[in-house]
């Protein structure tokens, strides 16, 4: 059997696997990049489509053409339960025409030279000595299969792991997610006779109608609406149904027309503690990367993209010291997304357990600020706003909610903090013992109702 052989072979052309190729690409390293999917459909999938614009810059791509957007967002919206109180984040991004942003990217890895094999599967990865050597792949229509030779595989194949499950045992690396820690989604596009509040990406909690997650209402320009819902994996609740009665509660959507729907599942938890095992590198989804409060991974999956590609083309001009440039993988993101991402897990577990009353309240005291929301979103709070906050207890009538909300808050820090740490590759086992004490400790003194 013939084996074609490559520098790197990436699995799955989506955001952060089309980032992967380019950056290897423009490097003039020989890659291959497989989807399953037929290629007309690469670029399709379910998702929100906001993307903040400060992502663009991050990565280093060009401003997107106009035509892989519809629209421009300038404030995201957070609702309480009864929608009587609400925050704003202030903040630019783009309405994605999703499929035509994702053909964007993959076409720039084209025209750069890599390789594309639409309609085909990774299947067996083969290991020898812990290092992978070989990937089977799979032409979905004809069934026929070869193997594929390279230095290095990345798995951008989203939340499935399709190499991550195959890896052998590597600390700080989950092979399978805990159903608790998934978004299952539901999700339509609409169109409409005319968009409410366009420019403002509406977000709406309620653990009565999406228990562990919330419904969206993203305006994509004046008659385009994304519209969906995520719950916390593990409720046995099908998204479909809640999305129905939403639908059913509002006169303005029951007119309108279905341009396209799906579902999907999305991680909402800190990233993995490494996007490295041995020469078998994790991409977007694969990784864990989407932001836990949100949701949101366009922008995380293109930064692993970046990250790991170029961490790839260094190890390739310094097989000499391979281990330390693939490690730089890692320290990379983590000051660009991954310790933010941790902190915002401590505050994701808190919020999963609060009732509707005590979110209402909350934000009818305004616990967290508008700006306070916009700084979580950046990374850069430490919601110190709580410790004075405790100073009014007596006069609340939940002083559980302050208590818990102001030794989150600490947390956050600390976590942010020990993330700010990350450690050279011989110190990590001591490093991700310190992070999971963290979280077991969290989890086990502050979590509310426990």
């Amino acid at each position: 059997m013939t084996v074609d052989r490559f520098d790197a072979v990436v699995v799955g052309a989506g955001t952060g696997g089309a980032l992967t190729a380019l950056t290897l690409a423009e490097k003039n390293a020989k890659v291959l990049l497989i989807d399953s999917k037929e290629e007309k459909l690469i670029g399709k999938k379910v998702c929100g489509d906001a993307l903040g614009t400060h992502h663009i810059k991050n990565v280093g791509i060009p401003f997107p053409p106009k035509e892989t957007f519809k629209g421009m967002l300038d404030t995201i919206r957070v609702y309480s339960p009864s929608t009587k109180n609400f925050m704003n984040v202030e903040g630019k991004g783009f309405a994605l025409n999703r499929y035509k942003f994702g053909r964007w990217l993959l076409d720039m890895a084209l025209d750069k030279g890599a390789e594309l094999l639409p309609a085909t599967r990774a299947d067996d990865i083969v290991f020898e000595d812990g290092r992978a050597e070989q990937l089977k792949i799979v032409d979905t229509k004809t069934k026929d299969s070869k193997y594929v030779k390279a230095k290095y595989f990345v798995d951008a194949s989203g939340f499935i792991g399709a190499l991550r499950r195959q890896i052998p045992d590597t600390l700080g690396v989950d092979k399978e997610i805990r159903m608790s820690d998934v978004a299952i989604l539901y999700r339509e596009i609409r169109k409409v006779e005319k968009v409410e509040d366009l420019g403002i990406a509406k977000i709406f909690l309620d653990q009565g109608t999406a228990p562990g997650g919330y419904w969206w209402y993203f305006p994509q320009d004046e008659r385009t609406l994304n519209i969906g819902v995520g719950i916390q994996g593990g409720k046995n609740i099908n998204p479909k149904d809640v999305f129905t009665e939403i639908i059913r509660g509002r006169t303005d959507l029951q007119k309108s027309e279905i341009l396209d729907a799906g579902g999907g599942v999305v991680s909402l938890r800190r990233s993995l503690y490494t996007l490295v095992a041995n020469n078998v590198l994790f991409v977007g989804d694969a990784a864990c990367t989407a932001n836990p409060i949100h949701g949101g991974g366009i922008g995380p999956s293109m930064l692993t993209g970046r990250a790991c590609g170029q961490a790839i083309i260094n190890a390739l001009n310094n097989t000499e010291k391979e281990k330390e440039e693939l490690w730089a993988a890692n320290v990379n993101f983590v000051k660009m997304y991954g310790a933010k991402a941790a902190s915002l897990d401590v505050f994701r577990i808190f919020l999963q357990a609060l009732t509707n009353e005590e979110i209402e309240f909350g934000m009818a005291k305004k616990l967290v600020t508008d700006e306070d929301v916009a700084d979580l979103g950046y990374g850069t709070a430490d919601l110190s706003i709580k410790d004075k906050a405790l100073k009014m207890l007596r006069g609340f009538s939940k002083p559980g909610v302050l208590k818990h909300l102001a030794e989150t808050a600490k947390y956050m820090k600390s976590v942010k903090q020990e993330y700010n740490r990350y450690p050279a590759y011989e110190n990590f086992p001591v490093w991700v013992a310190t992070v999971e004490r963290m979280f077991r400790e969290y989890s086990n003194k502050y979590l509310p109702h426990t």
